[in-house]
């Protein structure tokens, strides 16, 4: 009975840390390919890539599993990025009301290495610099990423889906550069 226990508790225990080290990793495949899926223009969904960002129409989910379907009162924006191609500097804005925004910087392994949301804002814009270099200094906030690839996820309340065509817009503003 013992042996049967010990052999049961390691194969628990291999499961688990190899779910830990390869699930992120898979995670990321799948939002990868659904990402490139995302840069073909479907009409009813409209221009959801743009200049690097992808920006998601909540009218357009019907077409996901439910399991993986964001909170309809956000409107989230993607920004894949790969770090191979220089530092990224991204521009966007925040909203002059209480309405809750924030980003979050992931690293590939999907850890959040860098947070923030309009409450830690007074500006109407938010600009930062993603980089692995840790001695880059600047004038504006940087996040540090520890691996080359990753995706910054900015969410902006939708307090009623009749502001969806005025928030769609204002989140449009998003700039990202290379630098």
């Amino acid at each position: 009975m013992g042996k049967w226990i010990t052999k049961l508790l390691g194969t628990a225990i291999l499961t688990h840390g190899f779910l830990i080290w390869i699930g992120p990793e898979i995670v990321m495949r799948k939002l990868d390919r659904d990402l490139e899926a995302a840069k073909m223009y479907v009409e009813e969904c409209g221009e959801r890539w743009k200049n690097g960002v992808f920006y998601i129409n909540p009218s357009c989910l019907s077409n996901k599993s439910s399991a993986r379907k964001p909170n309809p009162d956000f409107l989230y924006y993607l920004i894949p990025y790969d770090l191979s191609n220089g530092d990224l500097y991204v521009s966007t804005p925040v909203p002059s009301d209480d309405r809750y925004w924030s980003i979050h910087a992931h690293n590939r392994n999907t850890d959040a290495f860098y947070r923030i949301s309009n409450t830690e804002i007074d500006k109407d814009k938010f600009e930062f610099l993603i980089t692995r270099d840790k001695s880059k200094t600047a004038d504006i906030p940087i996040a540090y990423a520890t691996s080359k690839k990753g995706v910054i996820l900015n969410r902006l309340v939708m307090k009623d889906f009749s502001e969806y065509e005025m928030l769609d817009t204002f989140r449009r503003y998003t700039f990202r550069e290379y630098r």
